[in-house]
C-alpha cells in the first residue's frame, strides 16, 4: 500500500485548495520503500463522498527527489464549498479526505471555528486529541503553529525513528513520515484543510539563523549544511 501516510489538504482560498499525499509503503526506510523513479498519481475531487459527482480529476507526478510526495493545486472552485478527494496509483486508492474552500474576502461571516494545534512530540505521548479535531464538524480550518516534528532522540512512550538526533535529509524525511503514521493525526488531516507554519524543532531546538544555541557551540557552517 503506497498510501500509508494518508492524505491532507491545505491553504484554502475562495476558489482553490491544495491536496497532498506521499507514496511510502515503508516510510521508516530511506526513500520510503519506493523505487527511485517518478510515478503518476491521479486525483479526484467530488461533491459527494461516493464520488458520483466528480468536479475535478487529473494527475500529477510524484518525484523521488521530493520523497514521492504529490500535490495538486486546484483552482476554479466555488467559495464556501465542501469537497471530498482521493488519490490513485495503479490499482491502489487512498483514503478519502474532506476539504473546503474559504469565504470570499468581502463576505459577511458571522463566525468561524478554528482548531489551533502545535508542539506534537511523537515520542512523548499519543495524539488522541486529534480524534476530537477530526470528529468536529464545525471546524473550518486546522491552524498548526509549529513543531510538527521533534528532531532529537527520545523514547519516552514511543521511540523516535531514526533512534538518534536527525541530521540528514533522509533522516528528516523518515522522522516526518513516522509522525504521519499516527492514525489520529491522519484522521485530522483528512477531515479538514490545514494552514501550517513552523517552529524551531522542524530543524533543531532554539534555532535562529546560523545559531542553534547549543553548548558546545556548533560551527555556523555545519548549522547551514544541516539546515540545507
Amino acid at each position: 500500500n503506497p498510501f500509508t501516510l494518508g492524505v491532507a489538504s491545505g491553504d484554502p482560498s475562495p476558489t482553490g485548495v491544495v491536496l497532498w499525499t506521499r507514496l511510502a509503503p515503508d516510510p521508516l526506510v530511506p526513500g520510503g520503500g519506493m523505487p527511485a523513479e517518478p510515478f503518476e498519481v491521479r486525483y479526484e475531487l467530488s461533491q459527494d463522498e461516493d464520488f458520483h459527482a466528480i468536479v475535478r480529476k487529473g494527475s500529477t507526478v510524484a518525484l523521488p527527489d521530493e520523497a514521492h510526495s504529490a500535490r495538486a493545486e486546484l483552482q476554479g472552485l466555488g467559495p464556501e464549498h465542501r469537497y471530498f478527494y482521493r488519490f490513485k496509483v495503479g490499482d491502489w486508492i487512498s483514503p478519502v479526505g474532506r476539504t473546503r474552500t474559504r469565504p470570499n474576502g468581502n463576505a459577511m461571516v458571522p463566525s468561524l471555528t478554528f482548531a489551533f494545534v502545535s508542539c506534537q512530540n511523537f515520542a512523548e505521548g499519543y495524539f488522541t486529541p486529534y480524534d476530537e479535531v477530526a470528529a468536529s464538524e464545525d471546524i473550518e480550518t486546522v491552524i498548526f503553529l509549529g513543531d510538527y516534528i521533534y528532531e532529537g532522540q527520545n523514547s519516552a512512550f514511543r521511540t523516535h525513528e531514526p533512534q538518534k538526533p536527525i541530521m540528514t535529509l533522509d533522516e528528516y524525511r523518515i522522522r516526518h513520515g513516522q509522525y504521519k503514521t499516527d492514525p489520529a493525526l491522519q484522521r485530522a488531516h483528512a477531515a479538514h484543510p490545514w494552514l501550517v507554519t513552523w517552529d524551531d524543532h522542524e530543524f533543531v531546538n532554539n534555532y535562529a539563523d546560523d545559531d542553534t544555541d547549543q553548548s558546545p557551540a556548533v560551527p555556523p557552517e555545519r548549522v547551514l549544511v544541516r539546515r540545507t
